[in-house]
């Protein structure tokens, strides 16, 4: 009798095979999920780690968690003192490409290393980020694809409101390895910071300008087909103080959403959440695929914050406190009362949060109405700010006068009480 005539014969052996093949199936499959997870994880790490910012305690903290739980073997103190190492190794072969000096550290952690650095020739500040090949090479993923976008975009549009890829080259550690590296322009300060020197209507409408300037280097991403994914304040800065214009960095999340005829891709039914959970939409929070609606809706959110006029404030948004997912994802969706997520922002503002909510998602956003609504909003609030400008000078006017007048009655009294005086000094001269 042969071995198929025999598992026919016998249900239980054909039943035993059938779970010993389900079983090693669903292993196989439950080991390839965790390997992809550990994989995407390790994939934000790295993009975290080469960031161009230096990051609060409360930021840091929450990805050193991560990284804990997610690189046990790694995390040790020996693999510390190999960071200090290859930062000091590469702080001693400085300047890099003979031009790049390192003034300061930014960023030290397992994927690589970002410095603060000028150029010896011409003087120009950037910031260079070193990836390190660890694990399944994570850092010089996310570093080589920062590279290409920027490239991309800068080639298409060499006035995107984006930082300009500067340099980029190979680098040998000290254990003769090869890494990557890119230099890129240098914010010269934050815009939480830059913020911080206005207040009242001045405040304000440094505010709505740095969002319109910011909503123009979105759209530079997205005419060239990608998203950025990861819009925050911490990913806005100003290159120049005395010409003040926002530019995005930090570009490690970027996503194309277009194939190679320029269509917008299928999307994924479900797929992992990319970018920070406190800007991101509530469709993106879902884990559903990001398109550009995303984006803007993070734009939104990020304006909402820096309206609030404290300067101490951290995510003052509505959802920052909580803990619970479907309360979180209920404040993420149009049926949030704009009267507490728009308390501080323009009231051209809740029209945009209108649309940005209802919107069909499947279609181009309407650029062009954001941009005239913000526009709208300066010319208010520049109004406004001639104004309280007016006054002022008129207050300082008064007040001048106001001094001048107190200043001539007193002289004017002080002659009176004088003349006064003689009198009565003559009246005594000619009684005697």
């Amino acid at each position: 009798m042969s071995k198929q005539s025999k598992l026919k014969s016998n249900p239980e052996i054909v039943k035993k095979v059938v779970r010993t093949h389900d079983k090693k199936t669903t292993k196989e499959s439950k080991l390839n999920r965790e390997n992809r997870i550990r994989g995407q994880m390790e994939r934000k790490l790295a993009t975290y780690q080469l960031s161009c910012t230096k990051f609060g305690n409360e930021t840091r903290n929450k990805y050193e968690v991560s990284q804990k739980l997610l690189m046990k073997s790694l995390y040790t103190a020996e693999e510390i003192d190999k960071r200090h190492a290859l930062a000091e190794h590469l702080r001693s072969i400085a300047p890099f490409n003979h031009r790049w000096q390192v003034t300061e550290t930014i960023n030290e952690g397992t994927y690589g290393v970002v410095f603060a650095v000028r150029d010896v020739e011409t003087g120009t500040k950037g910031v260079i980020k070193v990836a390190k090949i660890v694990g399944n090479d994570a850092g010089n993923q996310a570093a080589e694809w920062e590279g290409f976008v920027l490239e991309k975009i800068y080639k298409n549009n060499p006035n995107a409101s984006i930082v300009r890829l500067l340099d980029k080259g190979m680098l040998v550690d000290q254990n003769g390895a090869g890494m990557e590296f890119m230099v890129l322009e240098k914010a010269e300060v934050g815009i939480v910071e830059w913020l911080s020197n206005f207040s009242g209507i001045k405040r304000k409408l440094a505010v709505t300008k740095a969002m319109l300037q910011m909503l123009k280097g979105i759209y530079d991403m997205h005419r060239e087909g990608l998203l950025h994914r990861d819009l925050k304040p911490d990913n806005m800065g100003i290159l120049n103080i005395d010409q003040p214009f926002v530019v995005l960095f930090d570009l490690g999340m970027t996503k194309m959403y277009t194939d190679e005829e320029g269509k917008c891709r299928t999307p994924r039914s479900t797929c992992a959440f990319r970018g920070t959970p406190e800007w991101a939409s509530g469709w993106a929070s879902k884990g559903r695929e990001q398109n550009r609606f995303d984006d803007l809706i993070s734009w939104l959110y990020v304006a909402c914050e820096l309206y609030d006029p404290s300067l101490m404030v951290t995510q003052p948004l509505p959802w920052t406190n909580h803990q619970n997912k479907r309360i979180i994802n209920y404040l993420k969706t149009v049926y949030c009362p704009a009267q507490i997520l728009l308390r501080r922002a323009p009231r051209q503002f809740y029209e945009i949060n209108a649309y940005l909510m209802t919107a069909n998602r499947n279609v181009t956003p309407k650029y062009k109405f954001l941009a005239d609504k913000v526009m709208e909003a300066i010319k208010e609030l520049k109004i406004l700010a001639d104004g309280e400008k007016t006054s002022e000078k008129n207050s300082i006017e008064n007040k001048r006068s106001t001094d001048t007048m107190t200043e001539k009655t007193s002289a004017t009294t002080e002659s009176i009480q004088n003349v006064k005086i003689k009198r009565m000094i003559k009246q005594k001269k000619v009684k005697k």
